[in-house]
């Protein structure tokens, strides 16, 4: 799954990405968006803005005390059954935006990772098929939060790891961001592997493994390590 996102875009580049919806001119570019960080996200409310959620859903049943974790990814098998999952599945459906995410491969017998910067081969950004809900803290305010729905990888990111985050087609956005109530069934043929061949990754420098670095270093390619050596994740 991604570990890491980056929306570097600017706002003129979403604008252009995203004609149909309302950006604002403050928007600040992100090269290394952290679990439980603020993302950006466009919520099935019919209001065709960006809104700034924090990543890692919290289910609205969640127990005001005992809650102590995010979810910060949803599979998409069985979604519709899982009780975090179901009733976001059918009302609370986003868009997370983004134009790329990293991911980490260990190299057998050594601690370090290699961290890849994964994104279209055009630069543009996309939108991630993603989940919000909401929870009442104890203080009495609501909590929005979000987290995106992953699938099983396509023939490229299969190269670094086993999940990939379902990226939306742009014929798809408007369906995905219904207001009314969804049927499940019709969603689920949405939640599959993004074209290959729109895609590719590649190295980038161990700056971006602490997410207090949030610098355009992050994305800047370096000579890559022997791939063959690498060992993927299990499971």
């Amino acid at each position: 799954m991604p570990g890491r996102l980056t929306l570097a875009t600017d706002a003129a580049g979403l604008r252009a990405a995203f004609p149909w919806l309302k950006v604002p001119d403050e928007l600040q570019p992100r090269y290394n968006i952290a679990p439980t960080q603020p993302i950006a996200v466009v919520l099935n409310d019919g209001k065709n803005q960006i809104d700034f959620l924090n990543w890692g859903l919290i289910p609205s049943f969640a127990n005001k005390v005992k809650m102590t974790s995010f979810l910060l990814n949803a599979r998409s098998e069985g979604i519709e059954r899982k009780p975090a999952f179901r009733s976001p599945f059918k009302r609370k459906r986003c868009l997370v935006l983004a134009d790329g995410y990293y991911e980490w491969v260990k190299i057998p017998r050594k601690k370090e990772k290699i961290p890849y910067w994964v994104h279209m081969k055009s630069k543009k950004p996309f939108a991630f098929a993603g989940l919000w809900d909401s929870w009442q803290a104890l203080d009495g305010s609501e909590v929005k939060t979000c987290c995106f729905i992953t699938t099983e990888p396509n023939e490229l990111v299969a190269q670094i790891h086993h999940r990939m985050g379902v990226v939306l087609h742009e014929n798809d956005y408007s369906r995905w961001l219904e207001p009314d109530e969804a049927v499940p069934a019709e969603l689920l043929p949405l939640l599959k592997p993004y074209s290959a061949e729109e895609m590719t990754y590649y190295q980038v420098s161990t700056v971006v493994s602490n997410a207090r670095n949030d610098v355009p270093d992050c994305i800047a390619p370096v000579e890559p390590t022997n791939k063959p050596a690498l060992s993927l994740p299990k499971g």
